[in-house]
């Protein structure tokens, strides 16, 4: 039995915590603030985020020093209290030892259609070109669940892992990923992601922003790249695209195939 779960959070402030049978630490000491997005994929960037988790687990365990397990959780996603319990009843479900992660969307309006994609494709590059409703299948896990290097910042696991590996910087840098994937190379356990727990992240503001007419750009250059890459023919071609219609046959597929449902604050 998967017992003794302590949740730990690095903020710039204290959050608050919706699952009172649970002991929550938030360590809100030594914030910097780092652009969200993109992501700054910095040497300096990710040591600071790994002395900073790094940290926060210790000063958890200070607190609760009969603490079996962590469930890592970043500030995005302390609301989501349905997400939560789902992920830790799979991670007390499972018979065997794990490093367990939800996975993480975000409305991406860059584009038209409007499509939700997967947020932290660095540290989890495996959902990289994964629909949102993709659903694995592999022998010997539970439906939903996929193997990957790294779990992202929704994520639960043994103490020992952290006791043992902690996070840090890995190697080669920044082909390897970031200081969660540092986690993840711990000797002895596997990493997985569950298709069954799916946290949606505010979709930053850079994107939301950005005016229609520079997100057909977007998507017309995008087709552009795609035809010339399955289409020997054109390559070394130029290819002219009238922006015009390209609007028009876009503003269609928005009216006759809407984008999954999304939650309010994301509309």
């Amino acid at each position: 039995m998967k017992e003794n779960i302590v949740a730990v959070c690095i903020s710039g402030k204290q959050e608050a915590w919706g699952i009172p049978e649970i002991p929550f630490y938030c360590h809100a000491e030594g914030f910097k603030e780092f652009p969200h997005y993109p992501p700054v994929k910095t040497r300096e960037r990710i040591q600071y985020l790994a002395m900073r988790r790094n940290m926060a687990h210790k000063q958890a365990l200070e607190r609760n020093p009969h603490a079996e397990h962590f469930l890592s959780i970043d500030s995005y996603y302390l609301t989501g209290i349905k997400e939560i319990w789902h992920l830790l009843k799979e991670y007390a479900e499972y018979n065997g030892e794990c490093i367990l992660g939800a996975t993480n969307w975000f409305a991406d309006y860059s584009r038209v259609p409007l499509k939700l994609r997967y947020w932290d494709t660095w540290a989890t590059p495996e959902m990289k070109d994964k629909n949102y409703d993709y659903n694995p299948r592999h022998e010997g896990l539970p439906q939903g669940w996929e193997k990957v290097r790294g779990c992202g910042g929704f994520t639960v696991y043994p103490r020992w892992v952290w006791e043992r590996q902690g996070y840090g910087v890995p190697e080669p840098f920044p082909e390897a990923g970031n200081e969660v994937n540092y986690l993840c190379l711990c000797p002895g356990i596997p990493s997985y992601v569950t298709l069954n727990v799916k946290a949606l992240r505010e979709t930053p503001k850079e994107i939301v922003n950005r005016s229609m007419i520079n997100r057909v750009r977007t998507t017309v250059k995008l087709r552009t790249r795609l035809r010339m890459k399955w289409n020997p023919l054109l390559a070394g071609t130029m290819i002219t695209h009238d922006v015009r219609n390209e609007t028009e046959s876009t503003e269609t597929k928005i009216t006759l195939s809407p984008a999954v449902s999304l939650p309010t604050f994301l509309v």
